[in-house]
């Protein structure tokens, strides 16, 4: 469905990008982008500004469009051009200017979309194990960790063992023994 302010965006940009009629007249100084993006936003009857402009922001920032992008409403009319964005931000205008509140705007799109159409869903039920579980994993493995660390000390003797001095028979015999475990080992090469 095309929408007025569909037509609104066309017709700004057309106004903005067509060239300027040959006139004797000395030309004007070029817009910078901030002027350029208030203009296209007044023609197109996109405000932000006020109270009014804050709900209308807020709104359309807590709204995920359902085109696919996941992408807020403010954000896809601007980035996707989609057709859906429009319109439901049009639906957020004409609410907010019949005096109903955000909460009241927020659930009426829920009753008609689901409550899949916030961008964050509400904490009640299944949806509290999406905001606890990452809490109550860093915790788990944080204390793991710590019982690791704390039982690999508690392990450790801090007495150092006594050494003896090897007789000569159990020299001959260690030295032996290590030569024949370098054989073994060795490459054949």
């Amino acid at each position: 469905m095309i929408t007025a302010p569909f037509f609104a965006h066309i017709a700004a940009a057309a106004v903005l990008a067509a060239p300027a009629p040959a006139s004797s007249a000395p030309e004007s100084p070029a817009l910078s982008s901030a002027e350029l993006y208030a203009q296209v936003q007044q023609a197109a009857g996109h405000y932000h500004e006020g109270e009014l402009g804050e709900k209308f922001l807020l709104i359309e920032s807590n709204i995920k469009c359902d085109c696919g992008c996941n992408l807020d409403v403010h954000s896809c009319q601007f980035q996707m051009q989609c057709g859906t964005s429009p319109a439901w931000s049009e639906r957020i205008r004409r609410e907010l200017e019949a005096g109903r509140s955000v909460e009241v705007i927020e659930a009426g799109f829920v009753a008609d979309f689901g409550p899949t159409v916030l961008m964050r869903p509400p904490a009640e039920g299944f949806n509290l194990v999406g905001y606890l579980l990452p809490a109550l994993a860093i915790v788990t493995a944080g204390m793991l960790m710590g019982l690791v660390v704390r039982g690999g000390a508690r392990g450790m003797t801090t007495e150092a063992v006594p050494a003896r001095e090897l007789s000569g028979d159990e020299e001959d015999k260690l030295r032996d023994a290590m030569k024949k475990m370098d054989e073994a080992e060795s490459p054949d090469w």
